[in-house]
């Protein structure tokens, strides 16, 4: 269809570009040859012109040139041509000695009038070819970043949606009653079990919370989220893992995606030599500028390890690309000994 291309507003640019150039040309032949404007020949040959140029552009490059049906486009622009190159006789000889005098470019020779006309043609077929190819560019550039963002939204409505799914399997009121009155039960016979209860809420209570603030939780509360989960274990294991866990900079009224540093936790305490007083867990946390680095760095255990499906990883990195596109930068050293996570995020 022709339609689109023909909207007020394109119709409005055309015209004002086609202004422009005649003139342009006519501000060159009146400053080099002292030539006056001829009204009538300047707007019946720019009108052959615009003819050439429409109809490459808008019928014969869309119709055969882009599904390459190449023989039939240079058939069809030579026609284009032919017929052109009629009007423009017909004009110059018959129809423009009847309206006007003193032409720029009247009928003298043969030669001289079929070579104007195949200059200017092909000129004006260049400069169509231009114009379409340019619009198809535009065209399929904003098709791509249409694609794109559609990409982007069916991904996170789909990692929602999965969310959300977790989140309707529990009843998170049932959940916290049955814990407060399991920490009662047991505070009067063990201390270390009532407070693995309440960090067990803690830890339940952060991962099943409504996100109020475009998803995103207030730094202070992540790294708190870490801590519960690091003591939890440590009550696991009597207190015997060795962890070095540092906060460096102010973490106040900074804002990050929730659960996106507990997954490189989990892996540590899943795969890491934890009771090695030489090499402790490392956990660091530093910010600056309101950038985050997040350092892990932990010893490799070379006995049994809990399995796993690596998913926790590759479902953090897919938000991390939805949420910090081209703001974060993730370093993964894998060596025999040592396993390191460098992430740093532009919150």
């Amino acid at each position: 269809m022709l339609s689109r291309p023909f909207k007020a507003k394109s119709v409005l640019t055309h015209l004002l570009i086609w202004i422009g150039y005649i003139g342009y040309e006519s501000a060159f032949l009146l400053i080099s040859n002292n030539l006056t404007i001829n009204f009538w020949e300047t707007g019946l040959y720019f009108s052959l012109f615009a003819f050439l140029f429409y109809v490459n552009s808008l019928v014969l490059l869309p119709y055969f040139f882009a599904r390459r049906a190449y023989a039939s486009y240079a058939a069809s622009v030579l026609l284009l041509l032919a017929f052109y190159g009629a009007l423009r006789y017909a004009t110059t000889v018959y129809v423009l000695p009847q309206v006007t005098q003193d032409l720029h470019y009247p009928y003298t020779t043969a030669k001289l009038f079929w070579g104007i006309t195949l200059y200017r043609g092909v000129y004006f077929l260049l400069l169509s070819f231009g114009y379409w190819f340019s619009r198809n560019a535009v065209r399929l550039e904003k098709q791509k970043r249409l694609n794109e963002e559609q990409l982007r939204t069916a991904e996170r409505s789909l990692m929602e949606a999965d969310l959300a799914f977790l989140k309707s399997q529990i009843n998170p009121h049932f959940l916290f009653n049955a814990l407060n009155f399991l920490y009662a039960q047991a505070y009067p016979h063990s201390e270390d079990t009532a407070k693995g209860i309440l960090l067990l809420s803690d830890i339940m209570r952060y991962a099943l919370k409504d996100d109020d603030n475009n998803g995103k939780v207030m730094l202070e509360k992540e790294v708190q989220h870490l801590q519960n989960y690091i003591a939890i274990n440590q009550l696991r294991f009597s207190n015997r893992l060795q962890i070095r866990f540092e906060v460096i900079g102010s973490l106040q009224f900074l804002m990050i995606l929730p659960l996106i540093l507990i997954t490189f936790v989990e892996n540590c305490f899943k795969h890491g030599e934890l009771n090695d007083p030489d090499a402790p867990l490392l956990i660091q946390i530093k910010t600056e500028n309101n950038r985050l680095h997040f350092l892990t760095s932990n010893k490799k255990r070379h006995g049994p390890k809990e399995k796993t499906t690596g998913i926790g990883l590759v479902n953090t990195q897919k938000r991390l690309d939805l949420v910090y596109p081209d703001r974060y930068t993730l370093v993964v050293t894998n060596d025999p000994e040592f396993y390191t996570c460098q992430l740093t995020i532009d919150l």
